[in-house]
């Protein structure tokens, strides 16, 4: 055979099998956005999976996160419907309104399962493209910038959801989401029981003291600062981990938001959220550097507890009513 007609018969064999696993992966998608449909969630799962995972491949990516979200009890029809119009975007109202979300009320241990599940959905798109770390950026090098603002906004859905999750479990709130009026035995009004020891104490009681701004439960009129134990449960590593898990979603939350730019009229006042987290990060970096950076579980599980307590007080506590 001549050699030059056999490199040509080569490469056309390489192109052919390129384009149909190709189509093959597009078939995947459909079939499994199908299931979806009927809230086959793991199916759909099993469906992707057969093509292999396509880690930058947009498209299945946003489908295969959904997969989760669908076994999470996540709909976006809901959140749209249900949820969206009752967001409040002042600093005061915003982690009320998130705990107040229809859904918020399903997290019922700090293991449970909907909002582990509900979780993976979210990594599935903040970790895609093969990347190690999250950020806006990271996604638009991979993706371009309209595919990866498509795929950023699905998590900013899902980021709130799990948030107000969070936030309605370990704040102990009630059914519209105010904190500290729920069934908890503990009858906790703050998220986390604070080291009077500690070395950032003096700059926590400054977050928690009743002057301008403050407008959250956890205040000096409700001393002592007593948190869940499920937060504080005393074992380092734990309390760490369960107090990451809030402090990740808001941090990505707020990467995303000052990302991408809202239209329409289903929209809310999430516009305006970007400006208003971006001025509470500064209150908080002012004590700690780049506590507002923990953007990945790793990263924030490794940031002394003394760190972790003073952005917990000053933009959650301060801020959850």
């Amino acid at each position: 055979m001549n050699r030059g007609f056999f490199y040509l018969f080569i490469l056309l064999l390489l192109l052919s099998a390129c384009g149909g696993e190709s189509e093959e992966v597009a078939t995947a998608i459909d079939q499994a956005n199908f299931l979806l449909t009927d809230r086959e969630c793991s199916k759909a799962r099993e469906v992707l999976d057969e093509v292999g995972y396509q880690s930058s491949n947009n498209r299945y990516i946003a489908v295969y996160a959904t997969t989760y979200a669908c076994e999470a009890n996540y709909s976006t029809v809901n959140f749209f419907a249900n949820d969206l119009t009752g967001l409040n975007s002042t600093a005061g109202g915003f982690f009320g309104s998130l705990s107040g979300f229809s859904t918020s009320g399903l997290m019922t241990s700090a293991t449970d399962t909907d909002f582990l599940t509900l979780q993976q959905a979210i990594d599935t798109i903040l970790y895609s493209g093969s990347n190690t770390t999250s950020s806006s950026a990271n996604r638009i090098s991979v993706f371009g910038l309209r595919d990866a603002t498509n795929l950023n906004v699905q998590a900013l859905y899902m980021i709130l959801v799990n948030l107000g999750r969070w936030l309605n479990y370990h704040g102990n709130a009630d059914a519209l989401g105010n904190k500290g009026a729920g069934t908890n035995p503990e009858a906790n009004n703050c998220l986390y029981t604070y080291n009077t020891g500690g070395a950032n104490f003096a700059v926590i009681t400054d977050a928690l003291d009743d002057g301008a701004g403050q407008s959250g439960t956890c205040n000096s009129a409700n001393t002592p600062y007593n948190g869940t134990t499920d937060i504080t449960t005393g074992v380092p590593t734990t309390d760490k981990q369960r107090l990451c898990r809030g402090i990740v979603l808001l941090n990505n939350f707020i990467d995303i938001i000052i990302n991408v730019n809202f239209s329409g009229n289903n929209t809310g006042d999430l516009n305006n959220l970007g400006t208003t987290f971006n001025t509470l990060c500064q209150d908080v970096t002012q004590f700690a550097d780049a506590l507002c950076d923990l953007r990945d579980m790793a990263g924030c599980e490794a940031t002394s507890i003394d760190d972790l307590e003073v952005y917990v007080a000053w933009l959650f506590e301060r801020n959850y009513n």
